[in-house]
Parts: C-alpha cells; structure tokens; sequence
C-alpha cells in the first residue's frame, strides 16, 4: 500500500509549530533590541544614536522595556492591530434583501443589472460597486452560489514543443510562406461536414477537402493533401488554437520539416484570408441550391469541382484581375 497523503491533523501541528517559531524567534530579537538599548545606554551613547543602531525609537524602547516588567516575556509579543470597531453598512435591510432576491431569481445577473433593476422598479439607486460587494457577501455567506459562468473553464493549450506563437508583422516574400489553415462546420442537404480550407496568402490560391469529424487526425490527412496540391512548397503554416491542430496535426508539421505559428486567442482576423475564403465557400458553393450531393463522397466531388473553379476560372481583385493559377504560374516562371 502506497501512502501519498498524511492525517490532516500532522499538517495543522506542522503549521502551528512553524507559527510559534516565529513568534518565538521574533520574541527573542525583540529581547535582543532591548538589551542592545540597555548596554549602550549604559556607555553614555545619545539616545538618538541608539535608535540609529538599533532600529528602535526611544518610544517604542520604553514602552517594550515598560510590558517586559509587568508581563514577562510574553509583554514582547506583537499586538494585533485588527480594528476592534468596524464600519457598519448603511445600506437598509430591505434593499439588502431586495438585492438578494433579485440575484437568487436571476443567478446569472451581474451587478451591472442588478443596479439597473434596483434603480428602474425600486427606486433605488446603489452604486454598481455597492451592489457587487453585497454580491460578493452574499457568496461568503453561502447564501448564493457563483454565476454559472464561472465555472466554464478555459480548455488548455496543449500544443507540444514545435508550435511556436504566432507574431505580429512577420512579412511573406514567396509563395508557401504562413499558409492560412482554417475549419468550419457546414450542412447541406441535411448533412453536416467538416469543411478544412487551406488559403495562401500569396498567390491566394485555395485547397479544401471535407471530413465527417474535426479532429487532429483529419487535419492530418488535409495536410498531406495541402502538400501534394499546392505547386509550390509549403513552408509555414498559421492556425487557431483549436484541438484539431494539436496533436497528429503538429507531429506532421514537425514531420515534414514545416513551421507551426499559432494565432493568440480571440484573434480570427490574423487569419483574415482563409476567413474571407470561408465566406466566400458558403456564399458560392454550399448555399448554391443547384449542388445535391447528399453524401460525403458526392459533396467531395462537387467540391473538387468548387475549388478548381475557385483557382483556374474566378478572377481575384487582388491579383490584378488574374486566377490565383495564373499568377501563381507567373511567380514560379520568374523564380
């Protein structure tokens, strides 16, 4: 048998005996300090130069030497400076319990609310602060739980060690350079599919492919199809933070020799590109009606058909009014 844990009990005498060596130890130096006062009074020094020695006032000297006389050494312990009076709140019971009832109604209204209401159907008007520190009283008491919220807890990152964040002002010189990678879910035909959508902000030329799940391992697969259809080599890649990356997804990047730039959170314009793209696939190809795939692989082939559209036939305003295939053959001839 394994023992991880000891008794809570060892615990709190451990915590106990480590606080009474502290007081113990700061008595004695406090014991000390008088002594010092004592012999170096005793040499004629001026009181002003002891207090400079010792880092004791001649107040505080006397008023130490005065509670070792009458208590002992127990008159060298500190005084708690706890008030013995506190301040009493104002504020009347019944908007007290109006307060709480509201909160109790409505458990995920803020203090925000809750003053607006106070001050619309009450005629009240509290402060936002006051309200939310009888909020906060009210959770101490137990008498309301925290706003259900709180206790949605942010998934945590996970990627491994050849992810790297991503930074603001990196510039692209070629093609292949910080490849935007991006997912979407979409229904069509009563089904529902999970879109990945792969834009190069180059030469804005597109690869996608659909998938019936989100996770790492389609986004693996999409990868070594971005790798085999892009004409040119892919050298970095940016994406979320989502779970899908993570995993088999980076272990491939790291793989093909491929750098991993992830986006900082809440930032979906940082991948400004493969978002517009997103857009542009809903608006074009999945609200066409004309499009009647109802299977995975029927819709696979309808978006093949999309994205070589996309690349060889719709003229992009960026490029100049080329296809994202025309000016993508004219960087490679200048290489």
């Amino acid at each position: 048998m394994q023992i991880k844990y000891l008794p809570g009990s060892v615990y709190k005498l451990s915590g106990y005996a480590t606080s009474q060596t502290i007081v113990h130890e700061d008595l004695q130096q406090r014991k000390k300090f008088l002594g010092d006062w004592e012999i170096l009074k005793s040499r004629k020094v001026p009181e002003k130069e002891i207090a400079k020695i010792t880092g004791i006032s001649r107040a505080t000297y006397y008023r130490l030497r005065k509670a070792l006389r009458l208590y002992g050494i127990s008159g060298l312990e500190r005084k708690s400076r706890r008030p013995k009076v506190f301040r009493q709140s104002k504020i009347p019971k019944e908007i007290i319990k109006i307060v709480l009832n509201i909160r109790r109604s409505n458990p995920t209204y803020g203090k925000d609310k809750i003053a607006t209401i106070l001050k619309r159907d009450h005629a009240t008007n509290l402060s936002i602060s006051t309200v939310g520190r009888l909020i906060k009283g009210f959770m101490q008491k137990g008498l309301i739980i925290p706003s259900y919220a709180r206790f949605k807890k942010r998934r945590k990152r996970t990627f491994k060690k050849h992810a790297v964040p991503w930074q603001y002002g990196m510039i692209i010189k070629e093609p292949g350079q910080m490849v935007q990678i991006d997912h979407m879910v979409v229904t069509k035909n009563q089904h529902h599919f999970k879109h990945f959508q792969a834009w190069d902000p180059y030469t804005k030329s597109l690869v996608a492919e659909i998938y019936s799940d989100a996770t790492s391992i389609s986004a693996k697969k999409f990868l070594a199809k971005v790798i085999e259809q892009f004409p040119f080599k892919v050298q970095s890649i940016q994406v979320d933070g989502g779970s899908e990356f993570m995993s088999h997804f980076e272990q491939a990047c790291a793989d093909n020799d491929i750098k991993l730039f992830v986006l900082p959170p809440k930032r979906p314009q940082y991948n400004g590109g493969v978002e517009r793209a997103n857009r542009t696939m809903r608006e074009e190809f999945y609200s066409d009606h004309r499009v009647l795939a109802d299977s995975i692989g029927a819709m696979r082939i309808a978006l093949r058909s999309a994205i070589l559209k996309y690349n060889t036939y719709r003229p992009h305003y960026s490029l100049g009014g080329l296809t994202p295939l025309q000016y993508t053959n004219q960087v490679l001839m200048r290489r």
